[in-house]
């Protein structure tokens, strides 16, 4: 085999197993352990493949999701807090009765 077709072979090697794990859903590292690669040959050809073209890359999507922390509402009503330690939040005029068939209902 010459050194082109070498060459040649050795990147389609790698460029197979980017785009493998491109579509994976495992991270760099899981994906080199999992296929038995080295992790920094794969950096390497990866970086490399970069430096051609990116239409073909796509970054891997992101297991993560935003969160938006709300404080809760001390607007919500009054809360009540019974001996057994159960808890009753958003009480106000409108829903007393229900509270009070709770409470009987409780005693």
């Amino acid at each position: 085999m010459s050194r082109k077709a070498a060459s040649e072979a050795l990147s389609n090697y790698w460029q197979q197993h980017i785009d493998r794990w491109q579509v994976s859903g495992l991270s760099q590292q899981g994906f080199c352990k999992t296929h038995d690669l080295s992790y920094h040959r794969f950096l390497y050809w990866r970086r490399k493949f970069e430096g051609r073209t990116t239409e073909n890359i796509k970054p891997p999507s992101s297991p993560l999701v935003p969160v938006i922390y709300r404080p809760p509402s001390t607007a919500a009503g009054l809360s009540l807090v019974l001996p057994s330690g159960l808890e009753l939040h958003g009480l106000s005029e409108g829903n007393l009765s229900l509270v009070q068939q709770l409470l009987d209902r409780l005693s």
